[in-house]
């Protein structure tokens, strides 16, 4: 498992991977891993392979390596929300992953589970596009749908590249509530352009 080495650090303070982000809406980012080796494999079984059940090991993963060590020394998030699929997608896939893995790590963590945001575009899928076309294909593709309340929430995903999917979720949320902290918990993150 490519696990850091100090699983449930935020990569946020990590300069190798924080350069290469785009400007978070976010105050904390917890990630199991690189996604390279069994990551890859798993998160690729679960988003291309039509196996939801993939959603619950790495949930399992999640926990035991990354949530461990958040809940010794970081605040507990109010609610989990996960990243909406386009309705496109949804109905191609038949499931969202993000919300398959939220759902797990709610009952895991004993956190809600909150659907509070809804893709209001339809976008290309990000891996076929560079760095700048990512930024403009996420741009405002989010809204919330149902109000919020609480002080920290967490969001979803399962993969992190260059950040501006979760970013835009992000901002979606932001721009209602200027003053909820928001932590984002994906299962992997591209590796470092700087290793």
């Amino acid at each position: 498992m490519p696990h850091f080495a100090s699983p449930g650090m935020n990569v946020l303070d990590q300069p190798a991977y924080a350069d290469y982000l785009i400007a978070p809406y976010y105050q904390q980012l917890f990630v199991l891993g690189e996604y390279r080796e069994l990551l890859q494999k798993l998160i690729s079984q679960l988003k291309f392979a039509n196996k939801p059940l993939v959603a619950e090991v790495l949930a399992i993963f999640f926990m035991r390596f990354v949530f461990a060590r958040i809940s010794l020394f970081e605040d507990i998030p109010d609610t989990i929300v996960p990243v909406p699929l386009s309705n496109r997608r949804y109905a191609k896939r038949g499931y969202n992953q993000a919300r398959l893995l939220s759902r797990s790590l709610s009952r895991m963590s004993k956190i809600r589970h909150f659907d509070a945001l809804k893709r209001i575009k339809n976008t290309k899928k990000q891996t076929e596009l560079g760095r700048e076309e990512r930024l403009n294909n996420t741009l405002d593709a989010f809204a919330l749908c149902r109000p919020i309340s609480c002080k920290h929430i967490v969001l979803v995903d399962d993969v992190i590249t260059t950040g501006a999917t979760i970013n835009e979720a992000c901002k979606a949320i932001v721009k209602v509530y200027p003053d909820v902290h928001i932590s984002v918990w994906a299962m992997a993150i591209a590796p470092s352009p700087k290793r």
